[in-house]
């Protein structure tokens, strides 16, 4: 019985906070191949998926990964947790949209964004670092989400909190089963997904 429910809670944990694959970066993804499974759009992250924490312009690294986006026939669309303000600044130095106020984990603005663009969230992907914001956000707007491994290992102090329960949710859900999703390939993306957001 004890077996039973520690099996029951891993799986709870990895529909929760596992992404559907791993990449080292987020421009090791083939967006082309998205684009052929009929993907529409791309919610990127900014703060260590894109560029290091704070940063309010796109630097070389941010543009490629946006160009590679835009050159596959995709939408590019930032979906963060930074200020409007910042979220604006950098969105505007990369030309490209943003979620005002996106509040991950929360996916009520990203589903309200996508609705607005006549997306359905199985069109869509979130590409970002984190398991409780980009994950979690994705899991409940049943995106198909893709964790990218940190750009920086310079952090906030609550992000560093926030990855010291990463690391105990990976431990929980099974870490053999987690570093397996780096071995997923991207046609195997869109299995199992809903079209319903929220």
């Amino acid at each position: 019985m004890k077996d039973k429910k520690k099996r029951s809670l891993g799986q709870r944990i990895r529909d929760t906070f596992y992404p559907d694959m791993i990449v080292p970066s987020p421009d090791a993804i083939d967006y082309r191949q998205l684009a052929r499974m009929g993907y529409r759009i791309v919610l990127l992250d900014i703060d260590n998926t894109l560029a290091p924490h704070g940063t309010r312009e796109g630097d070389p690294f941010a543009r490629k990964v946006v160009d590679l986006v835009r050159e596959a026939g995709l939408i590019p669309v930032l979906a963060s947790n930074a200020k409007e303000d910042r979220a604006r600044s950098f969105a505007d130095s990369l030309g490209v949209a943003f979620i005002t106020d996106a509040r991950k984990p929360d996916a009520r603005a990203i589903c309200l964004d996508l609705e607005g663009r006549d997306c359905r969230p199985a069109e869509a992907v979130m590409v970002g670092d984190q398991l409780l914001t980009d994950v979690l956000s994705a899991r409940r707007g049943k995106i198909p989400v893709i964790l990218t491994d940190r750009r920086s290992r310079s952090e906030l102090v609550t992000i560093k909190a926030k990855r010291v329960l990463e690391r105990i949710l990976i431990r929980l859900g099974g870490k053999d089963k987690f570093d397996a999703l780096r071995k997923v390939t991207i046609d195997q993306l869109k299995e199992g997904m809903s079209s319903d957001c929220l």
